[in-house]
């Protein structure tokens, strides 16, 4: 079980990696590279934050999980899978999902987990010096 501090850390990144996030989607014109792969860098850790505020599940083992899910979207991207679904252009499932497949996504997931990993390793290292 998450004590409320731990849930409220992992709450407040999620509100600052949704932000920036969404300032990277809004105002970074593309291409760039902050557009193209810096906000796929960020969304594993995105996703890590939002699962740590109601999981305490295999915390060390949760960032290679997170980017075993950012794989698994680029897979369905491969194969198409929002035009098999039928999801129409600008809907919100597209977004979510994406429509195109890109081998630098992948090696961006994984740097999005190796992020995590750094995370969990500086926030050790704080909490074992209080």
């Amino acid at each position: 079980m998450q004590t409320k501090s731990e849930r409220k850390y992992y709450l407040i990144w999620s509100a600052i990696l949704f932000i920036i996030e969404f300032m990277i989607a809004a105002f970074v014109p593309s291409p760039s590279w902050l557009r193209d792969s810096g906000g796929d860098m960020l969304i594993i850790p995105l996703i890590y934050c939002l699962v740590r505020i109601f999981l305490k599940v295999l915390p060390c083992l949760m960032p290679f999980l997170m980017c075993c899910v950012g794989f698994a979207f680029e897979i369905a991207q491969y194969f198409h899978i929002c035009d098999l679904l039928g999801f129409e252009k600008g809907s919100v499932m597209r977004i979510i999902i994406g429509t195109s497949f890109n081998w630098m996504d992948i090696l961006c997931y994984i740097a999005g987990m190796i992020i995590i990993y750094l995370g969990i390793c500086i926030r050790k290292k704080r909490i074992s010096k209080n």
